[in-house]
């Protein structure tokens, strides 16, 4: 690979080139390209034989039907959706609005008893999962994914949206809640992984493609999450030289951030291209990886060739 030396000057020489900050928005995965993960069977549910219920350590059990259930008041929440194996090298990571109901109303009418402290969820497929209460304050049921009813890989008729968790701690096709003072370990828990399923702060380059031909000047787009942390900054190098600051798009929390900076290159050649994210905390990713079953912090690298 030819090397080339890219100096803080050099990069920052670029700065007429770059992409205005007003120009990024938070974008929604098209529901056919939004990642897919199940570990069973695809549940056919007719919704005139389900209903929703909530029950455990609760003073009032419901048990709500689907003609009920849609008549519900409702939200509408952007949320992104990282899978704890989402990896730099293939990164597992969507974002969609969702409309549903929000648990918290449920919870309220349930009327929970003192010893609950974890919800534990069911779904139609046999998965199971749990989430200490306190996580849900912000949930939703949802049975809506960019505008359109909720498609049958997707969860249909309804799943649950744990804003900032991985994907394991949202269950597709949910029956049911129980509530409990001891949690039980489902399918992900019990390989490794942990409680609270909290997303690590993570980001991806999306364009250009790794190994893609491009001429200069170089346009690289990309998103950063890191759950219920806001993006406090996104950094890019190239060929190892110093980090270099991109224009963010808004801050929104459970939702991605955009990045995006234009870059010339001296001349034609291969080049490293890194980017990390620093989160609200001051967290900033690093070279090292913590490996599955807890997600990944590790910075993504991908090559560019720039022709002539």
């Amino acid at each position: 690979m030819q090397r080339n030396t890219i100096t803080r000057r050099d990069f920052l020489l670029a700065a007429p080139a770059r992409a205005a900050e007003r120009d990024l928005q938070p974008a929604h995965t098209p529901n056919g390209d939004f990642f897919r993960q199940r570990l069973r069977h695809l549940p056919q549910i007719n919704p005139a034989f389900w209903a929703f219920g909530l029950g455990g350590f609760v003073g009032r059990p419901l048990v709500i039907p689907h003609d009920e259930f849609m008549a519900l008041p409702s939200v509408e929440l952007s949320a992104t959706i990282a899978c704890v194996g989402s990896t730099p090298a293939r990164p597992l990571i969507a974002n969609a609005r969702w409309r549903g109901v929000p648990l918290a109303a449920l919870l309220a009418q349930a009327q929970p008893k003192p010893e609950a402290r974890f919800a534990q969820c069911y779904g139609a497929d046999g998965y199971t999962t749990y989430l200490e209460l306190a996580r849900l304050a912000d949930a939703i049921l949802a049975y809506e994914m960019n505008g359109e009813p909720l498609p049958p890989e997707h969860g249909f008729p309804v799943r649950l949206i744990a804003p900032g968790a991985y994907g394991y701690k949202m269950p597709k096709w949910i029956q049911r809640l129980q509530l409990t003072d001891t949690p039980v370990n489902g399918f992900w828990e019990e390989r490794g992984c942990s409680a609270d399923g909290d997303v690590l702060t993570l980001s991806a380059i999306t364009s250009p493609r790794h190994l893609e031909s491009v001429r200069g000047p170089v346009l690289f787009e990309g998103i950063a999450y890191a759950g219920a942390r806001l993006i406090a900054g996104v950094d890019i190098s190239i060929d190892d030289g110093p980090w270099m600051p991109a224009p963010l798009g808004a801050a929104v929390p459970y939702t991605w951030t955009p990045w995006r900076i234009a870059w010339t290159p001296p001349g034609p050649g291969d080049y490293l291209v890194k980017v990390r994210a620093t989160d609200g905390s001051g967290f900033t990713q690093t070279e090292r990886a913590r490996a599955f079953p807890n997600g990944s912090t590790a910075i993504q690298s991908i090559i560019v060739r720039v022709t002539a």
